[in-house]
């Protein structure tokens, strides 16, 4: 019998979107899949997998202010039509309803495409700007991802559906929002490098997915408006010499260790509860919701090993 195939494009800037995809693509090849990883990159675009031979598809995004960015969107439209099954994974760093608005324009051009729909699930990620998650807040979304994953293939390939539905009042403050796709071509002629801290290793250069960041004609590294606010040169610089223009002090370097901060067993497994208190409070609703999700498909959260402490 031929294995069912299923093709995931995404568009991820620091990397949380990448591995939400990593990890789901392992969950459907366990289950016996053929997988096919298809990450947004300038130099790709050309050559975009034709949908047509998979089965299923599965469309990965950051939400950039309750939307997709502008660049993903952009590709989106470059798809061809196709009678196809999909789904949305999505990641942010905060759990506020409005978020379920960022997939509405997508929707409605997929729908255009004849994509049909099937459902999304969105993941809670740390922030890559305004503000450094402590990681205590970091260890409990990444020891959530691989869960939920795993919960999310498993209602695919029981072929569970979830009808769509967006709320007017949000897709209206989404359209308000999507203002937001302006402010990289805004920001990106102040973005500049320090040449007292760029060792010139060029690791922006070869690794922005929009192509935003090239080398002039005096060898100097330059900023132009391709730039999607997707942060990922800013997070990687190894010297934090990137100026991010107007928006450099909501910049969040260095990236984020995640299997060193799941590993460290003095980091609190479950720092989000019922007892926290100020801003992370918010966020209790979101991981009850995913606890009923996971214990009604049976999966459990890994808890990290404490013997090693004498706890």
């Amino acid at each position: 019998m031929k294995n069912k195939k299923v093709i995931l494009y995404y568009f991820s800037g620091t990397g949380n979107t990448r591995l939400c995809a990593y990890h789901i693509a392992e969950h459907f090849k366990s289950l016996g899949w053929d997988v096919t990883l298809f990450e947004y990159f300038y130099n790709k675009i050309n050559n975009i997998i034709d949908p047509s031979d998979y089965d299923l598809i599965g469309f990965g995004y950051p939400i950039h202010a309750f939307n997709p960015p502008e660049v993903f969107y952009k590709f989106l439209k470059l798809l061809p039509i196709c009678n196809k099954k999909y789904f949305i994974f999505k990641t942010s760093g905060e759990p506020f309803a409005l978020n379920s608005a960022s997939s509405y324009k997508s929707y409605r051009l997929l729908k255009r495409k004849k994509y049909e729909y099937i459902m999304e699930h969105h993941f809670i990620m740390p922030y890559n700007i305004m503000f450094r998650y402590k990681d205590e807040v970091v260890k409990q979304q990444y020891m959530y991802l691989d869960p939920l994953c795993n919960m999310l293939v498993k209602r695919l390939a029981n072929g569970e559906i979830d009808k769509p539905h967006f709320n007017l009042f949000y897709i209206f403050v989404s359209f308000i929002l999507r203002i937001e796709w302006l402010a990289p071509k805004i920001n990106a002629p102040f973005c500049k490098i320090k040449p007292y801290l760029c060792n010139e290793c060029k690791i922006c250069l070869n690794s922005c997915p929009t192509h935003a960041i090239y080398i002039n004609k005096n060898g100097q590294i330059k900023f132009n408006k391709n730039c999607s606010l997707c942060m990922r040169c800013v997070m990687n610089c190894p010297t934090n010499a990137i100026d991010f223009g107007i928006m450099d002090t909501w910049k969040v370097t260095p990236k984020y260790d995640f299997e060193k901060i799941k590993k460290d067993f003095t980091v609190p497994d479950y720092y989000i509860n019922a007892n926290t208190k100020g801003y992370f409070k918010l966020f209790y609703k979101y991981f009850k919701k995913q606890d009923e999700l996971l214990k009604k498909y049976n999966i459990k959260i890994e808890k990290t090993e404490r013997k090693n402490l004498g706890l």
